[in-house]
């Protein structure tokens, strides 16, 4: 094994991302008269992305097995690009859906698509976990951190029973 190996050169360009983030969180406030500032969590985030890469890219432990051999070797099969095309088809979805169709329903498309089609599993788990992420992703940012999530029906009506 080289030491330059395929992992190596993916964490090193985490880490470059990592140290840009803390970078750019290391301008922001970590601290004010009344607590936290805004760059407190960005700032403990990347600099545990930091530490994480840098064991990452001292100790990168061995390969995963696949039918193919070592990781860093195996060739990209029709089933992998399949795979990776129906999860970029699903950023257009979200993209469209969320302008269109609010949070809820989008979230819970692309959901079932990325459950169903790429990773395969059952119908009534990709449905469960759709809805899943989106009552959770709905209630936790939508009403409690009242973020603007894009809103259609389904949010507007959740909102005018909680605010």
């Amino acid at each position: 094994m080289t030491w330059l190996s395929g992992t190596r050169i993916a964490t090193l360009g985490l880490l470059a991302a990592a140290l840009v983030g803390l970078w750019k969180a290391l301008e922001l406030d970590s601290w004010g008269f009344d607590g936290p500032g805004p760059g407190f969590f960005p700032q403990l985030m990347a600099g545990i992305c930091v530490a994480l890469a840098l064991v990452v890219l001292a100790f990168p432990g061995r390969a995963g097995e696949t039918e193919g051999g070592d990781t860093d070797d195996v060739e990209a099969t029709k089933e992998s690009n399949r795979t990776f095309a129906i999860y970029i088809a699903t950023f257009a979805v979200f993209a469209l859906g969320a302008t269109y169709a609010g949070f809820v329903v989008t979230t819970i498309a692309v959901t079932v698509v990325i459950m169903r089609f790429a990773e395969r599993r059952p119908w009534f788990a990709s449905i469960g976990y759709g809805i899943a992420c989106a009552a959770v992703g709905l209630v936790c940012f939508g009403w409690l951190l009242r973020v603007d999530l894009p809103e259609g029906p389904i949010e507007r009506t959740f909102y005018t029973y909680v605010r």
